[in-house]
């Protein structure tokens, strides 16, 4: 029988409170499970608390309905899942970075998937930030347009001998998968497969660095 993960939510919190500038974060864990774990948020105030964290299981709730759905497509008996998360910004301006880390390994499949997802808010009014109002947003005074970052994405491939496809071509729009760091820098994230070989991993590109 195939060993399924379930597609509704369960969450049990414990408190692992980390007192940042912006908001304060618990660590949550699904269905008790120490592998499977996600950040809960207290912001400043109740509707910005709410906000947020339905965003965040909204994620963890994609991520388990989509290896769900691959179990009942595939020739899958059991699947090891993993979700951790780092805080890279968590600033007294408002601005809250998450990465949810994740890790799905198939039975049987050729290896292991891992992705970095970035989720970034106003912690103030819970709102989560867009790609589009990112140069509104930021504070180097940069644009994140497609073309630009393809420029930044070659120079950060040329910089660590090619790293790219070798028929990758440019960006067609602004990646949904950001977050801003400690220094209020914008880092795009570039999934297995989607402008590099599997071998070469996820990329994390610093957009408002120089290459």
């Amino acid at each position: 029988m195939k060993k399924f993960l379930m597609a509704a939510i369960f969450f049990v919190m414990v408190s692992v409170t980390n007192f940042a500038n912006a908001a304060e974060i618990d660590r949550a864990f699904y269905l008790g499970t120490p592998d499977v774990s996600y950040p809960l948020v207290i912001a400043k105030n109740a509707d910005a608390t709410a906000k947020i964290n339905r965003e965040i299981r909204n994620e963890v709730k994609k991520l388990i309905e989509a290896v769900n759905k691959q179990m009942a497509e595939g020739d899958f008996n059991s699947v090891v899942i993993g979700i951790d998360y780092e805080i890279p910004c968590n600033h007294e301006n408002g601005i809250l970075s998450i990465i949810l880390n994740q890790y799905v390994n198939f039975e049987n499949s050729a290896h292991p998937s891992s992705y970095r997802r970035g989720l970034s808010f106003n912690s103030d009014s819970g709102a989560r930030l867009t790609a589009e109002s990112l140069s509104e947003i930021a504070k180097h005074g940069n644009d994140y347009t497609p073309e630009i970052l393809t420029q930044k994405l070659r120079a950060y491939s040329e910089k660590n001998n090619g790293l790219l496809f070798s028929d990758f071509q440019r960006l067609t729009k602004t990646p949904d998968d950001f977050y801003f760091d400690d220094n209020l820098h914008v880092h795009f994230l570039f999934q297995q497969y989607e402008v590099a070989p599997y071998a070469v991993g996820i990329i994390d590109l610093d957009a408002d660095a120089t290459y």
